[in-house]
Formats: C-alpha cells, structure tokens, sequence
C-alpha cells in the first residue's frame, strides 16, 4: 500500500476509535512509524487528511444514494437498502458522532455535509413514493416531509445518540437496531398489512440480536 493511502486508512481508523479532536498529525504520524515530516509530505496537516478522507466518504455514499433509484421495490428492498446505508456511514463514523463539533472547526466541509443530508433526505423522499406507487406504503402527503425529516434524523444523529446510552452498542448491533427504528417508522403507514410486516421485522430483528 502507498504510504498516502496508509496514512489515510490509519487516521480513519484513528479518528473513529478515538474522535479526531483528540489526536495530531504528530499522533497519527507515531502510529505509522513515519516522521512527521514524510507524513507532511503527503498531508499538510491534520486538516488535509480530514478532508481528503471526507472526499472519500462524500464520493462512496453518493454513490449509494444514485444506486437506490429504482431499486427499492418492496418493504425488504428498503429494509436492505437502509443496511447498506448505515454501514457506509459506520466507516466514517467520526464525521458523525460529534457532528456540531467537527463541523464548528472546519466550516468548508459544513457546505458539503448539509449538501449530503439534503441528497440523503431527497434520496428518502424518494423511496417514500418508489413504495407508494404499488401501494405497499400510503403515507398522506401532508406526513409525507415530517416523515422524510424523521427519517433523516434518526439517520443522521444515531451514532451521537449512542454515545449518550449507558450501553453502547458495537457496530452491527448499533446498525441492526438503527435498522429497526427506521423500519418502525414505516409501519404505520402500510396499511392492513401492518401486523404482517411489523411481525416479519420483529422476528428478523430478534433473530440477528442471537
């Protein structure tokens, strides 16, 4: 492996163990027995490696977002597809667990992130109607943004939010009832299938926790 894409698989592993505010390109440098100088060479800084590695997760999770497009046809497509979702975002987690800080100390990418979510709500927006039009899901349009904006949310601050737990969860645990929570929001609006489709969730859900 090049030395430039060492260090930037070293600082991410770094920055989501330990919270990128807590550590220097002197630390990361330590960490792969490198001089601070060669590392400079390839990074100016701390900052050129947090934003090179957000280049990386911006490109990926649009990637994701441009590949949902006709794909999500039943209530398990979305189920899966909200799994690849959270384990992309669980990569890079330390752009989110501490999301007002990190992006209070570098405003340029404060631009790009809010034009992320925007792409991830427009992308659930979306999904709502891809369910709607075979009437799998009937939502009534005045619900339709709240719900989207829920959606979005529990998305959005997850991992923030289990920090705050006393028990914090390991990474498929954290995404299999991230999963769920999203799910249950879709519950409500499948109709006469509701029990039928809750039941099918639970069970999936009690069956990955064993």
């Amino acid at each position: 492996m090049k030395t430039r894409d060492r260090i930037l698989e070293v600082s991410l592993l770094l920055f989501n163990e330990e919270g990128e505010s807590r550590l220097s390109s002197v630390d990361i440098a330590n960490a792969l027995e490198i001089s601070p100088g060669n590392l400079y060479y390839h990074f100016k800084g701390k900052d050129a490696i947090i934003r090179a590695l957000y280049d990386r997760f911006d490109e990926e999770l649009r990637v994701i977002l441009r590949g949902s497009k006709g794909g999500v046809a039943s209530i398990e497509d979305n189920w899966v597809y909200i799994y690849i979702l959270l384990e992309e975002i669980y990569d890079f987690r330390f752009f989110y667990r501490d999301i007002a800080g990190l992006l209070a100390r570098y405003p340029d990418l404060a631009v790009r992130f809010r034009s992320l979510i925007a792409a991830k709500r427009n992308n659930i927006a979306q999904i709502i109607d891809d369910l709607e039009r075979p009437g799998l899901i009937r939502v009534d349009k005045r619900l339709k943004s709240p719900l989207a904006d829920q959606i979005i949310t529990t998305l959005t601050f997850w991992l923030a939010g289990d920090a705050l737990t006393k028990d914090v969860h390991d990474g498929p645990a954290l995404i299999h009832k991230t999963v769920f929570q999203v799910m249950c929001l879709m519950v409500p609006y499948t109709g006469e299938a509701a029990p039928t489709v809750l039941g099918r969730m639970i069970r999936h859900f009690e069956q990955a926790k064993q």
